[in-house]
């Protein structure tokens, strides 16, 4: 078979199988009436009830105990659901910020860790220290047949020490070793693979965020020299492969709604087809918003007008479980795991970050989308980042006042208090990384920060006594994409060491749920239909065994996910599934 007879076979299957999608999610069910131990509403005029009525097209219809509802709905005689009478329901769990991209291309890699990582494949033992970081890519390769790539993601530098296409190339000279680093945002090759993918000398030396004599590649470098290296670990049975992992980790977290910070990535078509094809394929234990990313649109088409442009259209191609919003993603500073965020003091080392578009770059971007109506969010992570992307856009709140604007800053990774209050008086919003804590404190305090600042990453309590709304997200796979998690790093605030990192920026249960439910949908103009239970609300929940109210903090990750309920919809999962 030809390869334009494939692709085009390949994209009638697609088509199709949207169309199925389609005619699945248009199905109704009985009206009926749910009981739970207890439902946590997240609405602040009813935080608890025991009962909620459904209406049959998955719209909450009531909210109260049995009798309440039951009086509500009048004389119609209505099923009453007793399977949840035993659990505890809370507003279906929301992650405004994955990457399914990432996500379907990094579980189908190796992963070498300084974490461990529970995914469809297993659990993943954590690796720490040069000589065990290196011991493990040679049992990789080892364990491989000749000729076959060796491609790993979770390199992180201050947990396993420097690599550079000398260590990779003692593994092997032969097999071809890819290395991608924690965040994404560097790769690392050895000789044998930068042959294979014809990468020249030529091209490393002409670009600043490349290093031929070490294979490497960072931010922009990784972004522009390494696509044939992601048209490589994203052929499309290994990504369909790895959408499939994804889903079963989405659902194990109790996620219902997920927002893609930044689409496309790599090619709209191909990303947005092949998620529907997934959501298909998987029954759509959960549904997916879209975020332009306007950084990828102002590269691709060349300026902030043809990027705008390019983002509208993205608008026309929504269906109710694949909706694009009017939000648009852009970058400024360099990433967290990779000691890139713009900082005010400089790291230890003397150095202080990297821009991923400059401040020129973002300030164009940031206007020509505002003016058009865009609600923009922000990657930034360090404080001298955070400087710069404020002072735009109160030049654009002073130039061209939009009152209900919706502004995030994505991640906010380091910040100071003054900046914490000056969110506050801008009517910004932030959407953090709580793992950023766990994973990253107790090393940043030996390497990059010092132990004061590291105590600081994800200032959570400063931004809550400033009255900054928060909501929390994974940027999976940069951390799991369990919001149960999310919750317990930051009420406790307890790193990998098993200490206590910044006590002061610990949350409360009630603001740490808010931000996987109602601020989470708040933080991509979703809150009018999911984030709390409430009448005319989509019927979205996550079915818990354990109240978070009740269980100790420590405790937080550790309560049973049923299951989920996705337009009164139970998508429940199976016993002693991990």
């Amino acid at each position: 078979m030809s390869g334009v007879r494939r692709r085009d076979v390949v994209l009638g299957v697609l088509l199709v199988s949207a169309a199925v999608a389609g005619l699945l999610s248009s199905s109704g069910s009985p009206a009926r009436i749910l009981v739970a131990r207890k439902i946590i509403t997240m609405d602040p005029t009813r935080p608890e009830a025991t009962a909620v009525g459904i209406d049959d097209r998955g719209r909450i219809v009531a909210v109260g105990s049995l009798d309440e509802v039951r009086a509500k709905e009048g004389a119609r005689d209505l099923v009453v659901d007793r399977s949840f009478e035993n659990d505890v329901l809370v507003p279906g769990f929301i992650d405004p910020h994955v990457h399914p991209t990432l996500a379907a291309t990094i579980l189908n890699l190796d992963i070498v860790s300084a974490m461990e990582w529970t995914t469809p494949k297993g659990r993943t033992k954590p690796v720490r220290g040069r000589e065990q970081y290196l011991e493990r890519l040679r049992e990789l390769d080892r364990e491989r047949p000749a000729g076959e790539w060796l491609m790993t993601w979770g390199y992180h530098a201050p947990y396993h020490g420097t690599l550079s296409r000398r260590d990779l190339d003692e593994i092997s000279t032969a097999r071809p070793i890819f290395v991608w680093q924690r965040s994404v945002h560097e790769m690392y090759f050895n000789g044998a693979a930068l042959e294979a993918l014809g990468m020249t000398k030529a091209s490393f030396d002409a670009h600043e965020n490349a290093d031929w004599e070490d294979g490497h590649l960072w931010e922009a470098g990784a972004l522009e020299l390494g696509s044939p290296m992601i048209g490589k670990i994203t052929s499309p049975l290994r990504y369909l492969e790895g959408l499939a992992m994804m889903s079963e980790v989405f659902h194990r977290g109790g996620l219902t709604t997920l927002a893609e910070q930044g689409f496309p990535q790599v090619n709209a078509f191909a990303e947005k087809w092949l998620l529907r094809f997934e959501m298909w394929r998987s029954g759509a234990p959960y549904r997916f918003a879209l975020v332009p990313n306007a950084m990828f649109l102002f590269r691709s088409e060349g300026s902030s007008v043809a990027a705008e442009r390019a983002a509208a259209t993205l608008l026309d191609d929504s269906t109710d479980s694949l909706r694009v919003v009017k939000h648009a993603k852009y970058y400024a500073d360099g990433a967290i795991f990779s000691q890139l965020m713009q900082m005010t003091e400089p790291y230890l080392d003397g150095h202080h970050g990297e821009w991923m578009m400059t401040p020129e770059e973002q300030a164009d971007v940031l206007a020509t989308f505002w003016k058009a109506g865009w609600n923009p969010h922000v990657h930034v992570n360090g404080d001298a980042g955070l400087d710069v992307v404020l002072d735009q856009i109160a030049a654009q709140q002073e130039a061209a006042p939009a009152p209900g604007r919706r502004v995030v800053m994505e991640h906010y990774g380091y910040a100071r208090d003054d900046q914490h209050e000056r969110l506050a008086r801008l009517g910004v919003d932030v959407s953090n990384n709580a793992y950023y804590t766990h994973e990253l404190a107790p090393i940043y305090a030996e390497h990059g920060l010092g132990p004061e600042r590291a105590a600081d990453i994800s200032p959570l309590g400063g931004l809550a006594r400033a009255g900054v709304p928060i909501s929390f997200h994974s940027d999976f796979p940069m951390a799991p994409a369990e919001p149960l998690t999310l919750m317990w790093v930051a009420v406790n605030r307890i790193g990998s060491d098993g200490r206590v990192w910044g006590d002061d920026q610990r949350l409360d249960v009630e603001l740490a749920l808010r931000a996987v439910t109602f601020e989470a949908a708040r933080s991509v103009g979703l809150e009018d239909e999911i984030g709390s239970i409430e009448e005319g609300k989509r019927a979205d929940f996550t079915v818990l065994e354990d109240d978070p109210y009740e269980v100790e903090p420590e405790r937080l990750r550790e309560i049973g996910i049923r299951g989920t309920i996705l337009d009164g919809r139970a998508n429940l999962r199976a016993n002693g599934a991990p």
